[in-house]
């Protein structure tokens, strides 16, 4: 492997070249355990870039929509779209390059590494005299390669560490080679993930843990390993930084709404998030998140199917729906109640009027023909 060197940054390269050596004392000499407490130390160091750049990204991810709606506004007019943009960013007090310019701040750290760690085969490397004290190193390329086989410090897990995918492979370590490469796609792609809402942005992020199981093909072991471990701690602190800023509880509402129409891998997802913030709030690092239950997200009474309300429980629901029967005959019973009285009223009319008549019709009688000639 070609390590880059950068002018002026020789302290840096001895400094990672004594902290491999002094830690790989701690674990018996062994350069692969070594290698994964260095990358920790490393990360825990670099640790508030780190936070940095997930703020910057989780601010990015929050300006997206609006983003999309400038673009699709101004289409047409580039410069136009350029100033609004700027003009968004300086809004929400967000730039744009807030994400790079911590992995940039990393690279000299990346190459060091790549340095230190290739010195771990290559014995004329100025690093082998501090990684390796008092160890002469061989002369000719049979006996490197004899040395280099055969050294204790440079086997973990069954496989030499300075060894690449490749030669791992022709060796007969194809277990080794395989879980090498399966990891370093896998984590790599779950790190990429974890700040990607958008699917046209999770297809582009596939491409570079892709590119990365290449790499764990064609290089050393022991860089592989430095890219698993860093791809794992990334992870961690991902997930604690963006469970903290609640970036994943509008998601998981989405999941809960759908109850049971929702997909095995995402009822899993779910419970695993859940799990993990219930862990989170346990030890105080964010707020009990204020979430309906499954059964309130996806029940008649929800929002989501528009009947009922919200805060009326299933029981109420149906005992008003059972009254509402009772009501209606008791309106209509009351009506005809109500009209009885006014159709007898009518029958007392009528029978009195006609005894009026019959009483007229006796006091003042007929008066009879007369029969007289």
């Amino acid at each position: 492997m070609t390590a880059v060197t950068i002018p002026g940054l020789d302290w840096l390269y001895q400094a990672i070249a004594y902290a491999l050596h002094w830690l790989s004392s701690l674990v018996g000499g062994n350069y692969g355990v070594a290698i994964i407490l260095l990358t920790i130390v490393m990360r825990i160091i670099i640790l508030p870039l780190s936070i940095k750049q997930t703020k910057s990204m989780i601010a990015m991810q929050k300006l997206q929509p609006q983003l999309k709606e400038i673009q699709k506004k101004y289409k047409d007019d580039r410069e136009k779209m350029g100033q609004e943009m700027m003009k968004l960013y300086k809004e929400n007090k967000v730039s744009p390059l807030g994400g790079c310019l911590p992995l940039l701040l990393q690279l000299p750290i990346l190459f060091a590494m790549f340095e230190v760690l290739n010195s771990l085969s290559n014995p004329k490397s100025d690093y082998f005299a501090i990684l390796f004290p008092g160890q002469r190193p061989p002369a000719t390329k049979a006996a490197i390669s004899s040395w280099v086989a055969s050294a204790p410090q440079l086997q973990f897990l069954g496989m030499n560490i300075t060894y690449t995918g490749q030669k791992l492979w022709t060796s007969g370590d194809y277990v080794q080679v395989v879980t090498l490469v399966v990891l370093t796609v896998a984590t790599g792609y779950v790190s990429a993930k974890m700040m990607t809402v958008d699917p046209r942005q999770s297809k582009m992020m596939a491409i570079m843990p892709l590119m990365m199981g290449i790499f764990a093909w064609i290089l050393p072991a022991g860089v592989t390993i430095y890219f698993i471990t860093t791809n794992l701690f990334t992870m961690v602190q991902q997930y604690v930084q963006l469970e903290h800023e609640g970036f994943y509880d509008e998601k998981l509402a989405g999941l809960r709404k759908l109850g049971d129409d929702a997909k095995l891998y995402q009822r899993l997802y779910l419970k695993f998030m859940e799990t993990g913030t219930t862990a989170m709030v346990a030890v105080r690092l964010r707020e009990k998140p204020k979430v309906k239950s499954r059964k309130q997200a996806s029940g008649p009474g929800s929002k989501a199917s528009g009947t009922g309300s919200t805060s009326e429980p299933k029981a109420q629901q149906a005992t008003s729906q059972a009254k509402k029967p009772a009501q209606t005959k008791a309106k209509a019973a009351s009506t005809a109640k109500s009209d009885k009285p006014q159709a007898t009223g009518s029958k007392k009319t009528k029978s009195a009027k006609a005894g009026q008549n019959q009483g007229k019709a006796q006091k003042y009688p007929a008066k009879k023909k007369s029969t007289k000639k």
